[in-house]
């Protein structure tokens, strides 16, 4: 079989929708996946038209860029199970939280070329961030091919790796955050006899907005809170109460604890 494009060992919710953005680039007879389950691997080649693996080995001999989603706690495994199917030229691509380069490197006896990648869920809808963090063996125009399969899921943005952990923490589980605070705005807006449907519309229609201020504008969101305050107003009084029952503080407590984690699996 002739080498694919674009190879994913794990067809999950992360796994599925950055291919999903590949199959926009390459076309889905360039995409080889496999997965343990193997209903859910055919489902997705059903439904994307991409070709299915018999195994994770398959997949590592089969493409020249070679995605790992797996969960932390397997990769070492799924690692020393490819390690003698991966040719020099292949660039593996892992976004297991907290696995370091250099851990992935130990576990495939030296193999050379390893990009480290932090996305998020909202790749789903084309509205990931992405953090690419490529080892000095990989070519500039391989981090750019990379970042090319990857623009329909959303931003790409090249990241050292020892900020990895920080980027796990605030945008890898950061859509969680967020989507406690619409569930929160949703249900105070249903207190107030909103219907729940048109509650959750306004929340996220909201919080949206809120972001695309912040990444159009670049202007601090401390000064565009400002801008919303209105002297003796109702916002005021909001931001006030959220102060008061410690909300940037539980905000900065939840991504350091995320932190912390994202470093515990690391070694």
């Amino acid at each position: 079989m002739d080498r694919k494009k674009v190879g994913c060992i794990g067809t999950g919710v992360m796994g599925s929708a950055l291919m999903e953005s590949v199959i926009q680039v390459t076309g889905a007879s360039e995409v080889l996946v496999y997965d343990a389950d193997a209903l859910k691997a055919e489902a997705f080649c059903l439904k994307n038209g991409c070709v299915k693996a018999s195994s994770n080995r398959e997949v590592a001999s089969g493409a020249y860029f070679v995605f790992l989603a797996v969960k932390p706690q397997y990769l070492s495994s799924v690692l020393e199970e490819i390690a003698p199917s991966l040719s020099d030229d292949t660039v593996l691509v892992s976004m297991a939280a907290g696995v370091k380069i250099e851990l992935i490197r130990k576990h495939l006896d030296g193999h050379p070329k390893i990009i480290r990648i932090m996305p998020n869920t909202p790749a789903a809808v084309g509205s990931a961030i992405i953090a690419i963090a490529p080892d000095q063996a990989v070519l500039p125009s391989e981090t750019q091919e990379l970042q090319r399969l990857l623009a329909p899921a959303g931003l790409t943005e090249l990241t050292g790796e020892p900020l990895m952990d920080a980027v796990t923490a605030v945008s890898g589980s950061g859509p969680a955050y967020g989507y406690l605070f619409i569930e929160a705005l949703s249900d105070a807006a249903v207190m107030m006899g909103m219907p729940r449907m048109q509650a959750t519309r306004y929340a996220a229609q909201t919080l949206k907005g809120a972001a695309e201020m912040v990444l159009q504008t670049g202007t601090h969101p401390g000064a565009l809170k400002d801008s919303v305050c209105s002297p003796a107003g109702t916002t005021i009084a909001a931001v006030a109460k959220l102060e008061e029952k410690g909300f940037r503080t539980a905000i900065i407590q939840a991504a350091l604890a995320a932190w912390d984690r994202s470093r515990e699996l690391g070694k």
